[in-house]
């Protein structure tokens, strides 16, 4: 009964599933004004979606079908098609949301935006523009009796509207209900338990709906205004978002031909000092040039790592934090402000990886990762000679951290520090040319890293059309899916174990069906008090699905 009652709800949450190549303008912000679906929901919700233009988003989703990774999932699912699937669901929703004119058919307005709150529990209620309310009735009444099995109607006139609900026979309360609110253009929508609340809302004060939310506003004002939807989550005990740390989490989705992107702001609690490593320095070194070549994951920090002193305990784990404070390391004196901005960071897949051994334990004690991939990161230093007083404190302090440090000489004067512990080979340190800070592994991947800083610096791993990707962030990760796709497709044979063959014919039918995925990115800093972030999935421009495709069977 819970599965039969959400299902109406699949007229909102669908829309937002539309990763599209669509490349069409944002419909209007119907959703932010006093007057559009926020002025229906509640602030005390859960979570809140708003849908600028349900109509432009459903016409998204239908370009979506044409993805071949789209068409190859459908496929997984005993479909011909991804254009087969969607229109199975859309048959159960019993609207068509790819059309404008169907949407418009069935009585909705998409233009004038939608949207949905989820209250907790089972109860969650959604907002839709309504074009002609008889034949909006007429929809859900049609859904209600083939779906829900609810072929008694009633109507009644409540305070705020008309409300039409649909039930069983002899049911003590009805399966789903519409309330056309008075004066306005809009429905309010609920099922199960959630209609009761459909009269509150009817009624619901304009200082205690989503539109007077201030810091939801005041997100909206610093994010870009071009955006499909946005989503809000409040911050405090019962939400979402734990207790103590934001007052709210603002999500805004921008469907494009060439990228799906979230965007997110955050207001932070914190003194703004503590948001100061967030602010890109514009004059630091571009490093990305030497990383090696075949590095499918590059993450770059143009911001001041002197200010990382608050923050580094949380992004190296605890485990990490108290052994570094066991050691006596001045992690501030010692090494952020010994760093200068612009760190770069390089993943490739490791030629010798094992695929055929099935799924690591994720976890650093028991699985080394240099056997899966190889690191190299670089930093310019401040101070060398101080850098160097570090290095040689290493083995002294790896004890505290599990692990063995031993110096060693590559030749011609380069001094490297050479790490293990129980599970293999850790990551070695090196001082390079310049007071270049070197960590790398496994050692061959130290060495040749050194080697390259010798040379001129190159083009660099990331991908000319990548290359935009956070220019204008403190921190910015760049996963190239075809980079790491082409690796995998070009491992060894011993690299896939016993019966290798099959394995590797299976993945790489796989990773032909997602060549429409061009690259994952994410950018983090702060605009004036927020903390925001970026993350896309960029498209192959073109790329269309295949007909011919069929699912890979293990």
């Amino acid at each position: 009964m819970f599965r039969r009652a959400w299902l109406p709800s699949l007229l909102l949450v669908l829309a937002l599933a539309g990763c599209s190549r669509c490349g069409k303008e944002a419909g209007p912000t119907a959703g932010t004004g006093a007057a559009g679906p926020s002025r229906y929901l509640p602030r005390d919700a859960r979570a809140a979606i708003v849908i600028n233009d349900l109509g432009a988003l459903g016409e998204k989703l239908a370009r979506f079908q044409n993805l071949k990774v789209a068409s190859f999932a459908a496929q997984l699912q005993n479909f011909s098609s991804a254009e087969g699937y969607v229109s199975a669901v859309m048959r159960q929703v019993g609207v068509d949301l790819r059309s404008r004119q169907a949407l418009e058919a069935a009585g909705i307005a998409p233009g004038r935006g939608a949207g949905a709150a989820f209250l907790g529990g089972n109860r969650a209620v959604s907002i839709v523009g309504v074009k002609d309310a008889d034949k909006l009735a007429e929809t859900f009444g049609n859904f209600a009796r083939t779906r829900l099995g609810a072929t008694q109607r009633q109507e009644a006139s409540v305070d705020g509207g008309n409300l039409v609900t649909f039930g069983h026979a002899n049911a003590p309360e009805p399966a789903l209900g519409l309330l056309f609110l008075k004066g306005t253009d809009y429905a309010l929508l609920g099922a199960g338990p959630s209609i009761a609340t459909l009269r509150t809302l009817a009624t619901l004060p304009q200082e205690k709906s989503l539109s007077s939310e201030p810091v939801l506003a005041a997100s909206l004002q610093r994010l870009p205004a071009e955006r499909d939807f946005h989503v809000w989550i409040p911050g405090g005990t019962g939400s979402l978002v734990p207790a103590g740390t934001v007052q709210g989490l603002t999500l805004t989705g921008r469907i494009e031909e060439r990228a799906v992107t979230l965007r997110a702001d955050a207001p932070w609690p914190d003194t703004q000092a503590s948001l100061a490593a967030l602010d890109p320095v514009k004059a630091s070194s571009d490093l990305a040039g030497a990383l090696p070549a075949d590095s499918f994951l590059v993450a770059r920090f143009h911001g001041d790592p002197s200010h990382l002193d608050g923050a580094w305990p949380y992004l190296l784990g605890g485990y990490i934090t108290r052994a570094v404070q066991k050691s006596g390391l001045d992690m501030k004196g010692e090494v952020l402000d010994n760093l200068k901005p612009g760190m770069v960071m390089g993943v490739s897949l490791s030629p010798t990886v094992n695929l055929g051994s099935g799924m690591p334990a994720l976890d650093l004690r028991r699985t080394n990762p240099f056997r899966f991939v190889h690191l190299a990161a670089l930093a310019d230093t401040e101070d060398a000679a101080k850098t160097q007083g570090t290095l040689e404190k290493l083995p002294a302090m790896a004890t505290d951290f599990g692990a063995k440090v031993e110096p060693a000489d590559l030749g011609g004067g380069q001094r490297v520090y050479l790490t293990s512990y129980r599970a293999g080979e850790g990551a070695h340190f090196a001082l390079g040319p310049n007071g270049r800070l070197v960590v790398a592994s496994p050692k061959a991947r130290l060495e040749s890293t050194l080697a390259s800083l010798a040379k001129p610096s190159a083009e660099g791993p990331v991908a000319e059309d990548l290359k935009d990707a956070g220019k204008d962030a403190a921190f910015s990760l760049v996963l190239d899916l075809r980079r790491l796709s082409d690796a995998v497709k070009n491992l060894p044979s011993e690299a896939w174990g016993i019966g290798g063959f099959a394995i590797k014919a299976t993945t790489v039918r796989w990773l032909e069906a997602t060549d429409d995925l061009r690259a994952v990115t994410l950018a983090v800093s702060r605009k004036e008090q927020a903390l925001q972030a970026e993350l896309s999935l960029r498209l192959t421009p073109g790329a269309q699905a295949s007909t011919t495709t069929q699912p890979a069977t293990p």
